[in-house]
């Protein structure tokens, strides 16, 4: 009997993902930037829907939500001007809203190998202290970023009410705005990319 995908389910996910994204001082004596590697491990959960209608085509939506331990540690120096600045760039969380095409394969169907893709959104953190021409400064900003993600996944029905799934994304979440530390002086964020790669079971319904 071939299996159906059809339904409602939930799950859990870990994984580890690598994000990048540029953070410039911008001051009238000179500019440097400097490229942030956002590595970290990620765990969470999702929810979703499933339709199989007589076919091995399978069209469903799915929803996550992740805790991250991304984050990168930098600093700006100038040796011709007084600016020491450091800095700590984090992805706390982040969460997609996609939705997922796949073809059942394998004896049963039991195999689901799938395309995705849709709305990312997670909350991107800069903070630091240090000096600048004329002034210490402190800041920090957060903001929860808007963007998308496209990636692919194999789902295999273990069990009549389990599976597991090995999935990959590629998300993109924009580009934060600039924090003022002086009237002369700034610092601008870049886009911010990720890329996710995670494994997760499922319970269905």
């Amino acid at each position: 009997m071939a299996y159906n995908w059809t339904g409602f389910y939930v799950g859990v996910n870990v994984g580890g993902s690598w994000g990048r994204q540029d953070t410039t001082f911008n001051s009238p004596a000179a500019i440097i930037t400097n490229s942030n590697h956002l590595d970290g491990v990620i765990g969470g959960g999702q929810i979703g829907y499933n339709w199989q209608f007589g076919s091995p085509w399978v069209f469903g939506i799915e929803a996550d939500i992740q805790g991250s331990g991304q984050k990168h540690s930098g600093a700006f120096g100038l040796a011709t001007v007084p600016v020491a600045l450091s800095y700590e760039d984090k992805l706390d969380w982040f969460g997609t809203v996609r939705g997922r095409l796949g073809y059942a394969i394998g004896d049963r169907g039991t195999w689901l190998p799938y395309i995705t893709g849709g709305l990312a959104y997670g909350d991107n953190k800069i903070s630091g202290s240090g000096t600048v021409p004329g002034a210490a400064v402190a800041f920090s900003q957060s903001d929860t970023r808007v963007g998308w993600t496209i990636g692919a996944g194999i789902e295999w029905a273990f069990a009549d009410r389990w599976s597991a799934k090995v999935e990959y994304l590629y998300m993109d979440l924009g580009s934060d705005p600039s924090i003022a530390l002086t009237p002369t002086t700034s610092i601008t964020t870049g886009r911010l990319t990720d890329n996710v790669a995670r494994v997760g079971v499922n319970l269905h319904f």
